[in-house]
């Protein structure tokens, strides 16, 4: 009899740690883009399913204060007193408009006091609200760089680096700058995050769905395992309307409920488009009659679509974690912690 027990408590644990096994890989991560840094009972628990307790925090925003004509932090991440984290490692991740590596303060003998500044604000963060509670090992910078502006900002994180001595610096990475690596470059960072959406034509009024369009992702994924650089994918899990004006982008409205759609327009002919009846505000945007509104959203069947694309094009033997964009909207509560986890790698 003890033998047979022996037996069946090996068996069992063959099969636990083949389950690990089967697991291993399938977690994922969030990214949390507000300004405000408030967890609830929704956002802990896809943190706990994600599994990786890892979360990318948007921390500020670098843009062109146009009015002082010098490069201003903005949107800076707010947290609580008494913050509490379930996620056991943050990420900082700091936007950087591509125009600043244009201006002087982004640009030749002045990137390196850009970097510092930039180093300096990060830590001060860290060190007021994460320090002694969560690990931060990495700094992500997120910036669609251009061939003009590519020498400075690549020359700004070899200068963050320098001030981040310890640190693994990573930078997204477009779908054209995979394709088209030789003549973007190569980021010198220690990783990239892949972000595959935002693949269509914003500005214009007869575009689809600007967010998601495999069509277009498919074209730029062949170089994909010729990447010289180790990459995590992040894939969109977000929705908006998209306004437009006689023909003309005028912005993007989030948080749009059927709710809101139903009494500020008109069903239009066009799929996912939408005609204002009246003047209104519609989340604080003013509306004016006959603006066009399109909805963009992710359809389960689209975003597996995309993600088996990635896992196929991904070299065989490079292994990368999935990360979602983003954490704070409510098209989250529109996928299954199963449906997140088959997507991810």
């Amino acid at each position: 009899m003890r033998y047979i027990f022996l037996i069946l408590c090996s068996a069992l644990l063959l099969i636990s740690c083949k389950e690990d096994v089967k697991n291993e890989g399938r977690n994922y991560s969030f990214y949390h883009w507000s300004t405000n840094f408030k967890p609830t009972d929704k956002t802990d628990q896809l943190i706990k399913h994600g599994g990786t307790f890892k979360e990318y925090v948007r921390f500020f925003d670098l843009v062109i204060d146009q009015n002082v004509d010098k490069v201003y932090p903005v949107a800076t991440v707010q947290f609580e007193e008494n913050t509490r984290f379930l996620a056991t490692e943050i990420v900082p991740v700091i936007y950087i408009r591509n125009e600043v590596f244009l201006h002087k303060d982004g640009n030749g003998n002045n990137i390196q006091k850009l970097a510092l500044n930039t180093a300096d604000k990060i830590k001060r963060i860290q060190n007021k609200h994460l320090t002694g509670q969560v690990a931060v090992r990495e700094i992500q910078i997120d910036c669609d760089w251009t061939d003009s502006t590519r020498d400075s900002f690549f020359m700004f994180l070899k200068s963050l680096k320098n001030q981040m001595p310890g640190y693994s610096i990573s930078s997204t990475l477009r779908l054209h700058q995979v394709k088209y690596k030789d003549r973007t470059g190569v980021p010198p960072v220690d990783k990239v995050v892949l972000m595959a959406y935002n693949v269509g034509n914003l500005g214009s009024v007869e575009e689809t769905n600007s967010i998601l369009s495999n069509e277009i992702t498919a074209q730029y994924l062949e170089e994909l395992d010729e990447y010289p650089l180790p990459f995590d994918v992040a894939l969109p899990l977000f929705e908006w309307g998209v306004l437009y004006r006689d023909g003309k982008l005028k912005g993007l409205l989030r948080d749009l409920t059927p709710g809101l759609l139903e009494s500020a327009f008109a069903k239009a002919e066009k799929e996912n488009s939408y005609t204002a009846t009246s003047d209104s505000y519609v989340n604080g945007i003013f509306i004016y009659k006959g603006d066009h509104v399109r909805v963009e959203t992710i359809t389960k069947d689209k975003l597996e679509e995309l993600a088996a694309m990635i896992k196929e094009a991904a070299p065989s033997n490079r292994d990368y974690q999935t990360i979602y964009y983003h954490i704070n909207t409510s098209l989250t509560s529109k996928f299954s912690y199963d449906d997140l986890s088959s997507f991810a790698k």
